[in-house]
């Protein structure tokens, strides 16, 4: 067990969704928070990174940094999903095992598992199958990134763990219906279909649509075929 008390803990992305709920809940520790901004560390810039990490005196480091996005992103940009997250990852768990920082946690994502995983996941499912296309390139990163805190773990004896959250929503959330995730921009889309009074709206992927003369939000709801 890490016991936080008196600790240093750098959280990076911590203006994001699960960054800044991270550093909520940390508040409440009697610990050290630390972040840096996006104009003060390019945490893709290994030199960067290493240069802040050796001086910083750090405990811990929670890895929540990343670039994200839903399915459109993914898709429209996935050379930059693969890129960025791979970057930032790579730099910012050697630079915690070169200046010999206590404990990591590296945030992945339930997407690294298969498409077609059984249910409920099972860890050891992990590279059994092929990825979900859609975000296969995200999902590559986050499987790097796990496997690397493995390596450093098994070379090196370095404490550096990895947690997979899976759907989350939240403050700080993204409702843009292009570049948001699932649940907030069902959400949205929702919202918009019952102040705007529409008959349907779409959901992406699927060959369905949803129908309510009144969209009323407690009136029965009928699916049928497009």
């Amino acid at each position: 067990m890490f016991d936080l008390s008196g600790r240093r803990i750098w959280i990076t992305g911590h203006r994001g969704m699960v960054g800044s709920a991270l550093v909520r809940r940390l508040e409440r520790e009697n610990c050290e928070i630390v972040t840096t901004e996006r104009s003060e560390i390019d945490l893709r810039q290994q030199q960067q990174v290493e240069d802040f990490v050796s001086g910083a005196r750090l405990d811990g480091v929670i890895v929540a940094a990343g670039r994200v996005g839903g399915i459109a992103a993914n898709d429209r940009a996935p050379a930059d999903f693969l890129y960025d997250n791979l970057m930032i990852e790579a730099n910012v768990i050697h630079a915690a095992h070169r200046a010999n920082v206590r404990k990591l946690l590296f945030l992945g994502s339930s997407c690294i598992y298969p498409k077609y995983a059984s249910q409920p996941i099972a860890e050891d499912a992990l590279l059994t199958g092929a990825l979900e296309p859609t975000n296969e390139w995200y999902a590559l990163a986050k499987i790097a990134g796990v496997k690397l805190c493995q390596a450093y773990r098994k070379q090196h004896g370095a404490d550096f763990i990895s947690a997979m959250p899976t759907n989350l929503y939240g403050p700080g959330d993204n409702f843009d219906l292009d570049s948001g995730h699932v649940l907030p921009a069902l959400i949205r889309k929702a919202h918009l279909a019952k102040i705007e009074n529409k008959a349907s709206l779409t959901i992406w992927g699927a060959a369905r649509r949803i129908e309510n003369s009144s969209m009323s939000m407690t009136a029965p709801m009928r699916w049928f075929c497009c």
